[in-house]
């Protein structure tokens, strides 16, 4: 990928708020500045509880291509608290908070916590829907099951919620027309370059070009040949790459629809 450079990547998803990062030597500025040299114009800092959905807005006031998206992670619902909810209510209301999330059903672990995780995920998407806000889906199930996908459809039926995207998409094709079916869009990852996931490449084809993103999910899920590194989000380029050559697309024509459907989702311009 030397000398690989792609203009106006829009990453929907990092977590620069991640301790991965602040235990190393980098710093945001760091990072922002070799994903900017690199192609992307505009990111995502995604929340996964309170203090991190606190650091994303501070990102998202500091840099001007930086958008914040606070919510509470399903691995994290059973610390849900009526205050943490009061919390992102009010920050909800900033200029640069683009979405509620990551939040959703995570059943790949245990499902002790299943009751936590969908009245924290319920509590959440009120938010969003009061302010008009799209949610960010974090969609996860053991191997072979699908029961995560299932739960989470059902509650955003009953909510009605009409603007989502599922972030590093991971699951089959029936679920995915589903969810595209209920006007929603998915986002893929650095996993669509993974061996094992190949099957994902068959969604990603018969996925309709106005209703996907890419993203890279930083520090995690790092495309191949850096997988199992830290990653960063000037490897967008590599997830981008990745998808075109899936969709038989030229990049730049990728990167400027995926970068249109994720600025009028967001509302970004």
């Amino acid at each position: 990928m030397e000398g690989f450079k792609m203009a106006g990547i829009y990453d929907t998803h990092v977590h620069l708020n991640d301790q991965i990062y602040l235990d190393l030597d980098v710093t945001s500025a760091d990072i922002v500045k070799s994903a900017t040299q690199a192609g992307v114009s505009i990111m995502n800092v995604v929340g996964y509880d309170v203090k991190s959905s606190k650091i994303a807005l501070r990102y998202a006031n500091e840099y001007p291509n930086l958008y914040a998206v606070i919510g509470i992670h399903p691995n994290e619902a059973q610390y849900f608290t009526k205050e943490a909810i009061h919390s992102l209510e009010d920050w909800a209301n900033g200029d640069n908070v683009v979405a509620i999330g990551e939040t959703g059903l995570d059943y790949s672990k245990s499902k002790e916590f299943a009751k936590n995780q969908k009245e924290t995920f319920e509590a959440q998407i009120d938010i969003a829907l009061n302010l008009g806000l799209p949610v960010v889906l974090h969609i996860k199930d053991v191997d072979g099951s699908f029961e995560a996908y299932d739960d989470t459809i059902e509650i955003l039926k009953a909510k009605k919620v009409k603007k989502a995207v599922v972030h590093s998409y991971e699951g089959d094709l029936a679920h995915a027309k589903e969810l595209f079916a209920m006007g929603y869009y998915l986002s893929f990852s650095g996993v669509i370059t993974y061996k094992e996931n190949a099957e994902l490449l068959n969604v990603v084809k018969a996925s309709p070009i106005n209703q996907i993103m890419i993203e890279t999910d930083s520090p995690y899920s790092a495309p191949v040949p850096f997988k199992g590194k830290v990653n960063y989000p000037k490897n967008a380029v590599i997830v981008a790459d990745a998808v075109a050559k899936a969709k038989n697309m030229d990049v730049d024509d990728l990167i400027s629809a995926t970068r249109t459907n994720a600025q009028k989702l967001f509302n970004v311009d």
